[in-house]
């Protein structure tokens, strides 16, 4: 009897645990106490036409990142660039798919305090051929130095912080904390998005560098596995370094100021086909570089590290 008794006991507390459960879980989903999502959003990149960014370096104002075929524009200011398809798509990647670590706030009222108003936060739209597919705002960003364990420390590994981004997405309230910091993508200047190449180039396919400097004008020409200007063989291992040093040459700074005038010239032939024009100018310590592979830029830099690499004497490289 006190067996049949207690199984009956256990099923109706059973029972009852049960229907606390579930009630417990439909408030809770009711009144927004579990709202930690898998995903703020994740959008089908295929249908990404545009990125508008409102960087709050910027203070309001706008870049467009807009596609075109295979390639990037950079739109600002009433100007268009050619953009950067590797930190673009790097930023899309970042911000599309954020995986939520916690929920930090759930009401509006506690967004000035992780810097995610209008004002405060930088912002990102995802757009499509139809507008606007999602918007994320970025705000506030904390660093947490490595917990420190004696026992267990390596001198040879080298132990990482926590780096934290809090972030919303346009249709919610809620803040929500992610890895990483968002802003080092996100919250830059027009420059960041450009395409600051100068040269690109496959080393082993280029035959040829034509020179000309206001000092003097020469020839360099690949035969067979050697280096000759006019009949004399070059140092091998610095005509090496030399070609190494510009195959992939990338710029940094841009200047919407062209010189009247270009003094020096530099043409890389390849026997592919494909010929690269580089021109250049110096004033004081500081040289102007256009390239004919990124149509439009003007880069600006100091003259001893791009323009000493472009521009070398024939005596440097027998």
């Amino acid at each position: 009897m006190f067996r049949k008794l207690n199984i009956k006991t256990l099923g109706i507390v059973f029972s009852a645990l049960l229907i606390i459960t579930v009630l417990v879980t439909i408030i809770d989903h009711s009144t927004g106490v579990n709202t930690l999502k898998s995903e703020l959003f994740n959008i089908d990149q295929a249908q990404i036409t545009s990125v508008v960014l409102q960087p709050k370096m910027l203070n309001g104002k706008q870049i467009e990142l807009k596609k075109e075929g295979d390639s990037w524009k950079v739109l600002s200011n009433g100007k268009s660039f050619t953009g950067d398809a590797n930190a673009i798509e790097g930023l899309i990647r970042q911000v599309n798919g954020l995986k939520p670590l916690r929920l930090a706030a759930q009401t509006k009222e506690r967004w000035t305090n992780f810097e995610l108003t209008d004002s405060l936060a930088t912002q990102v739209k995802l757009k499509g051929t139809d507008g606007v597919l999602a918007t994320l705002y970025i705000g506030k960003f904390s660093y947490q130095q490595p917990k420190q364990n004696m026992a267990q420390q390596n001198p040879y590994m080298q132990q990482r912080g926590t780096m934290t981004t809090y972030v919303r997405s346009d249709n919610d309230d809620e803040v929500y904390a992610v890895e990483g910091f968002l802003g080092s993508t996100a919250n830059r200047d027009v420059d960041a998005f450009r395409d600051k190449t100068i040269v690109n180039a496959d080393k082993a396919n280029i035959n040829k560098v034509h020179f000309v400097t206001p000092e003097s004008s020469f020839t360099m020409v690949k035969n067979e596995n050697a280096w000759m200007v006019n009949g004399t063989a070059l140092d091998s291992t610095t005509v090496a370094k030399y070609l190494s040093g510009i195959a992939r040459l990338k710029g940094s700074s841009f200047t919407d100021v062209k010189p009247s005038s270009l003094t020096h010239q530099l043409t890389i032939y390849s026997n592919k086909g494909e010929n690269i024009e580089i021109s250049a100018a110096l004033k004081d310590e500081d040289a102007v570089i256009i390239s004919s592979q990124n149509t439009g830029a003007v880069f600006t830099d100091k003259k001893d590290r791009l323009f000493n690499k472009l521009f070398v004497s024939k005596q440097t490289l027998e």
